[in-house]
């Protein structure tokens, strides 16, 4: 399995922006990428900071969602103002309770 873990910064208005595009916007979007296995949106509104975290059946599967993940980043990026950053994982464990 493997992640993929985008990182925006920005101010608590367009930390704002961001929640409401990726729950309207990218979270549909994202659904439809071939080989996703699950996607978490977190946010840390003390330090106007949200991540989003997707993880994928495999390498493969990641990389062939990259094309639509920069076009979703690009948007998302000329809505909200904001940084954001992009970092690829290998999950090697993982627990569930």
């Amino acid at each position: 399995m493997f992640a993929r873990i985008g990182t925006w910064q920005g101010s608590t208005e367009e930390l704002d922006r961001w929640i409401q595009r990726s729950r309207e916007q990218v979270k549909p979007s994202v659904q439809t990428d071939p080989g996703l296995k699950a996607a978490y949106w977190l946010v840390d509104r003390n330090a106007s900071k949200g991540l989003i975290v997707t993880f994928w059946e495999s390498e493969e599967a990641m990389r062939a969602s990259e094309q639509a993940r920069l076009q979703r980043q690009a948007a998302t990026t000329a809505v909200t103002g904001a940084k954001v950053t992009t970092d690829r994982y290998e999950v090697i464990d993982w627990l569930t309770a």
